[in-house]
């Protein structure tokens, strides 16, 4: 049988990718390493796909809460309406506390639920579409006639042709580097993540003895080099709270010069917290044996390019990542393309725009871009577009409600009674700089870069006038 579709890898993107196109009449096959689909996943995430997809993308916040009403999930009131946020100084002491609430209803939809759980029920909802699903199968190959992609070889032996690939293979793309187009890593374009899960022995012991909302620690001792980075702590179905140590979203780079193993040095200071002894010291084995460990490599852009005659590389192989909205946006991109029966290297070459754009626009020409604008579209959210803000109001909800973990960390004596800060020009000096870096081939595009300056100067003239605090570091 020749596929029209073969996805290799069901994550969150893949499995998406193949239920948006099996929906669409499109014959489709999708590979999974695992025996059991999620069983690769970790961790855990809050969900919300109202917020994220509900104007944009409705199609995929329908399938995504459908998937989460089937499975064990946190509701928004066990979530917490926002989150605690903690300052720790050099001696490793909690300095300051205090509790930020998300703007508006958002976070009514949200949800806590696990990593695991999630793919599974997704996958699920993916053979219902009549996607056909096989486990167990690893590709080491893809098959090539006169440089056109014309399926994928398992470990097997088993030839499996289709009219397009989709690797959506993980970070370390087997089927991309085995077509040449991935090449030796930047370590400063690299991150390291580390994680642990902790379990109560119940939901109920959980919040006797953890706070509602997400907990998130930051500091010199804590999430070096960086202050404005942070440890989080968040709770998450069947008792359990997950730890996302201080080394999430810090380069490679930076990690190989400080010449120290970040998770034994760093997370132990995290741990003789009072405040964090507090509340996991029921767990079994704590501080010293987590029920899990997980250790993620997180690639930049490293890609030559995420298509190829044939081909297309999505989500996290083709380092841009998120949940489920990059396998929503490859299927959109290629239905039209199977349609008409032209999966040409030239055809797809828009592929590589489509996937960073994801389908938020600016209003009107005279619409400014405000950093929180650029986090949300860096996580395909489409923010701004699903709450219908201003980008003052973006701006202004950013500036009191934001989270240090994003934003930067103010010294505590500068923050106001109300529990935040007027956000100098050196936090959005720090975060444009860091979102250039990621996806300078987005935002060098004509008609935004223009924006982004305007907002920056704008916010500098500002900064220069009031001098609200000192820089920090």
């Amino acid at each position: 049988m020749v596929y029209d579709v073969v996805v290799v890898g069901a994550g969150s993107n893949g499995a998406t990718a193949a239920y948006f196109l099996a929906k669409r009449g499109f014959k489709t096959v999708l590979l999974e390493v695992s025996r059991e689909p999620g069983s690769k996943c970790h961790g855990a995430t809050e969900y919300a796909p109202t917020t994220f997809h509900g104007k944009s993308r409705p199609e995929l916040a329908e399938l995504m809460k459908k998937v989460i009403k089937n499975i064990p999930h946190l509701h928004p009131g066990d979530l917490g309406k926002g989150g605690f946020h903690y300052y720790v100084n050099k001696e490793n002491r909690v300095v300051f506390k205090f509790h930020t609430e998300a703007p508006g209803d958002g976070w009514k939809e949200t949800y806590g639920l696990n990593n695991p759980d999630f793919v599974s029920g997704l996958v699920e909802e993916a053979v219902k579409a009549g996607v056909t699903l096989k486990t167990g199968t690893s590709v080491v190959n893809v098959l090539r006639s006169k440089g056109k992609i014309n399926g994928v070889i398992t470990d097997r032996g088993e030839e499996i042709k289709a009219r397009l690939t989709i690797a959506a293979d993980g970070r370390i793309s087997r089927i991309a580097k085995k077509i040449g187009l991935l090449k030796k890593w930047e370590t400063t374009r690299c991150w390291y993540q580390y994680g642990e899960t902790w379990k109560f022995r119940s939901e109920e012991e959980m919040f006797e003895y953890v706070d509602y909302g997400r907990h998130i620690f930051f500091g010199s001792t804590i999430t070096p080099p960086y202050h404005w980075q942070a440890c989080t702590l968040t709770l998450r179905p069947g008792g359990i709270v997950t730890v996302n140590a201080p080394t999430s979203w810090t380069p490679v780079s930076d990690i190989l010069k400080a010449k120290k193993n970040p998770r034994n040095v760093y997370i132990r200071n995290l741990y003789n917290l009072m405040e964090v002894k507090r509340m996991l010291r029921p767990c079994k084995g704590f501080p010293d044996r987590p029920i899990q460990r997980q250790s993620t490599f997180m690639p930049g852009p490293p890609l030559q390019k995420p298509y190829m005659d044939g081909l297309i590389i999505c989500g996290d192989a083709g380092g841009v990542g998120g949940i489920c909205g990059q396998g929503y946006i490859a299927a959109n991109y290629v239905a039209p393309l199977l349609e008409k029966g032209d999966l040409s290297e030239e055809a797809l070459a828009g592929y590589k725009t489509a996937r960073l754009l994801r389908g938020v626009e600016l209003k009107s020409e005279h619409d400014e871009v405000s950093p929180t604008m650029l986090y949300f579209w860096t996580r395909g959210a489409g923010f701004g577009e699903y709450h219908g803000c201003s980008v003052d109001e973006m701006v202004e909800n950013m500036r009191i409600a934001a989270s240090p973990f994003i934003l930067g960390a103010p010294r505590p004596e500068k923050v106001g009674e109300f529990g935040y800060v007027e956000l100098g020009s050196w936090i959005i000096a720090t975060k444009i700089n860091y979102i250039l870096t990621l996806y300078s081939p987005f935002l060098r595009s004509p008609n935004i870069f223009p924006r982004i300056l305007k907002w920056v100067q704008k916010n500098q003239e500002s900064f220069n006038k009031n001098k609200v605090f000192d820089h920090p570091f």
